[in-house]
């Protein structure tokens, strides 16, 4: 693990815009406080979590020389290899898997240095790696451009007789369902660049490199010689390299500075929660952008554990798009799944028998004709919960546009065909209440077997589902309101402790199994609801008995994220906090805090977007939350001192900035529609464009 120490002198000016902000409520530094939480090194370490850097289209994880960790070294902490979103191919099962594209790497690694410092700048989006031996003195900087999404780039200040630069392309991977996947490689030298072609199966991808150092081939690799002084390579995906270092370097940065100032933010009083807030943001708008091409990996471009992306986990992430201003890039994922969704009902016929939409739980790249035949390649392929996760993207989405085309064309669509297929799996059982079962089937929590009746995830999804569909007038037969108002068959899940099981067959012999806490689906996932109901505040209450080995602790993928949103939204900051600090004591993230394991422990699958994301939302709506239909402030709110909120966006109609303490908030709101709300107990009414400066009351 790496011992991360931070100069004085940063100390000092750390602290000194912290005042500085808490101070003024009418200016929000957002450089000074994305700057706060760069991630500064000063001791060389071999072995440690990289640093994760992308564009949402193009990424990987840097290592601590600067470069990708050389090949001999271990994966312990995951891969640090280029990824790239259009480098996939069509795999066993005839699903679609993300392929490594290159290495970029010292040919020879020192044994001994001095001066060694390396600093991760948010605002800035650059890595700098600075040190040196007796032989030489380096300085490192590593971008993404976020324009040219295709483009990588690196500058490499030498003096003295540096190592070469090694690009090797990504041969030989082994990857998700036991494949292991052979790409070739044809490497042709220019003028000034090289171009490196890497097929494998129905793909190829061409890899750009352009420098001023000198390039020669080497075998399968290609070597870079640098010159003393400044050394630039542009390294490009598919396309010729049309900008010089400097000018992707300047409009890289000149993103990032646009990015963070059109981006809603926290600022608060405790030095952990303001990072995990300021790069679990940078994390998710490096890994996700407004391309519409599909998503992302859930642990982005780093490489690591799958190589194909899941929509449930999108889902878990789109609410920070919304809140914090990235409309965009929440538009663009509901825009790309109308586009598939005759593909998709097509693939429900498929897989169900059943008309309607059931999301493919893992998402493909490439077309969905012939994706997953003749069979999708795990059980967990059949969770049919997950549509419903779709219609509130959908919707959630749909009002932050505030455009009726949009929604009309976009949205409703979507939602039209996500609550005809729940329709479509409910009977009405002997007890007058309606079932949902159709094989195959698997339910969220994954331990609780397969072709079950009623799994709690999936009734959840079909309430949200046949409310929104209500709403927007898509039941003229009538079907929804009977279904909700005879019932769907939660009481038949009612345990003798007051929560609901997972499904019928489950019962007490799966108490302390579950892999994940869906009794809390409706506080963290499912806005169904206006107040918490009592069969999942018991359910939350018991988390760490539901769920097996929490309390040792240990949880499996996003399960502490779930039980810290859940926290946030039943306003219990006593068990936040136990929640918060189980965090690091649980091995889920390492001891700086730079990311979240997929699984506690799980070290080398690093950078797990998804928990990121239940997290950073949990921060937020400890603060601001509109989870049951009305604006809520300090609902749980764990910190003494001053909280900042800059430009957050709630589903309520307001854009909020300005403080929060414990008994009271001072606000600026601005209503970016007209809207009326409940605000803590008071109503309000507000047209758009309207400002209003209130003081609000925290009980």
């Amino acid at each position: 693990m790496f011992k991360s120490v931070i100069f004085l002198s940063f100390i000092f000016f750390s602290f000194f815009l912290f005042v500085s902000c808490l101070q003024n409520n009418n200016d929000f530094d957002v450089a000074g406080t994305i700057k706060a939480s760069d991630i500064i090194r000063t001791q060389y370490k071999t072995e440690g979590v990289g640093l994760y850097q992308g564009n949402g289209r193009f990424g990987c994880v840097y290592g601590t020389l600067g470069l990708h960790n050389h090949p001999k070294r271990p994966d312990n902490y995951g891969k640090s290899v280029y990824m790239h979103f259009d480098h996939y191919f069509r795999g066993i099962h005839n699903a679609d898997f993300q392929l490594p594209v290159a290495k970029v790497y010292w040919e020879n690694e020192p044994e001994s240095m001095s001066n060694y410092s390396q600093r991760q700048s948010f605002y800035e989006g650059t890595v700098c790696t600075k040190f040196e031996t007796s032989q030489y003195k380096l300085e490192i900087i590593t971008w993404f451009d976020p324009v040219d999404r295709n483009i990588a780039g690196i500058r490499v200040r030498s003096k003295g007789k540096a190592p070469d630069i090694i690009v090797e392309p990504a041969l030989l991977s082994n990857i998700w369902y036991g494949q292991t996947v052979k790409q070739d490689a044809q490497i042709t030298r220019n003028a000034d660049s090289a171009d490196i072609s890497l097929s494998c199966g129905n793909t190829t991808t061409r890899v750009s490199i352009r420098t001023n150092a000198t390039m020669e081939i080497d075998n399968s690799n290609l070597r870079i010689r640098l010159n003393e002084g400044e050394n630039n390579i542009l390294i490009s995906i598919n396309e010729n390299v049309k900008i010089s270092a400097a000018d992707s370097y300047k409009r890289s940065a000149d993103g990032w500075h646009e990015k963070w100032k059109n981006t809603g933010c926290l600022l608060l009083p405790d030095k952990d929660a303001q990072n995990m807030w300021v790069r679990s943001m940078a994390l998710i708008l490096s890994t996700y952008n407004d391309d519409g091409f599909g998503f992302s990996p859930p642990n982005g471009f780093s490489g690591n554990a799958w190589g194909f992306s899941f929509p449930q986990d999108i889902s878990y992430i789109h609410p920070l798009f919304l809140s914090s201003r990235n409309i965009q890039i929440a538009r663009s994922m509901i825009e790309y799944c109308y586009k598939r969704l005759d593909e998709m009902k097509a693939y429900t016929k498929r897989l169900f028998g059943v008309d309607g939409l059931f999301v493919p739980w893992e998402f493909p790249y490439g077309p969905i004709e012939g994706y997953h035949e003749p069979a999708p390649p795990v059980i967990f392929c059949y969770e049919i919960h997950n549509s419903g996760y779709l219609a509130r993207m959908a919707h959630e989405t749909a009002v932050f546009m505030n455009n009726e085309k949009w929604t009309k064309q976009y949205a409703v669509p979507l939602i039209k065909e996500i609550a005809l297929f729940y329709k479509n799996i409910c009977t009405k059982g002997d007890n007058g209440l309606w079932n949902i079962f159709i094989t195959p089937s698997v339910g969220q929590d994954e331990m609780g077997g397969a072709n079950q009746k009623d799994y709690l995830c999936a009734l959840f999804s079909a309430r949200y589902s046949f409310q929104k569909a209500i709403e927007y007038g898509l039941d003229d037969a009538g079907t929804y309101r009977k279904i909700l108002s005879d019932g769907l068959n939660f009481p038949g899940l009612l345990s003798p402790r007051g929560f609901y099981y997972t499904c019928v067959g489950a019962g007490e012999k799966d108490f302390g199994k579950q892999k994940h806490p869906v009794q809390l689906n409706d506080l963290a996932f499912l806005p169904i609801y206006t107040t918490p109901q009592t069969p999942s505040v018991t359910a939350y209450n018991l988390r760490y008995d539901i769920t097996q080995n929490a309390d040792k602790p240990f949880f499996y993928g996003w399960t502490l994220g779930e039980f810290l949103l859940a926290g946030s939204r039943t306003g219990d900051t006593l068990q936040w906090k136990k929640d918060w600090n189980n965090i690091l004591a649980s091995d889920y993230t390492d001891k700086d805090r730079i990311q979240i394991y997929e699984t506690s422990g799980a070290h080398n699958m690093s950078f797990y977007t998804t928990t990121n994301g239940l997290i950073a939302q949990s921060l937020l709506n400890n603060l601001v939350t509109d989870w049951f239909g009305k604006l809520e402030i300090g609902r749980c709110n764990p910190w003494q001192g001053k909280c900042r909120l800059y430009h957050i966006y709630s589903l309520s109609g307001v854009m909020i900035d300005g403080t929060v303490e414990q008994k009271s908030a001072d606000l600026k709101l601005t209503a970016w529609k007209n809207c009326s709300f409940e605000i803590n107990g008071k109503p309000m009414q507000m047209n758009k464009g309207e400002i209003q400066n209130i003081k609000v009351n925290i009980k």
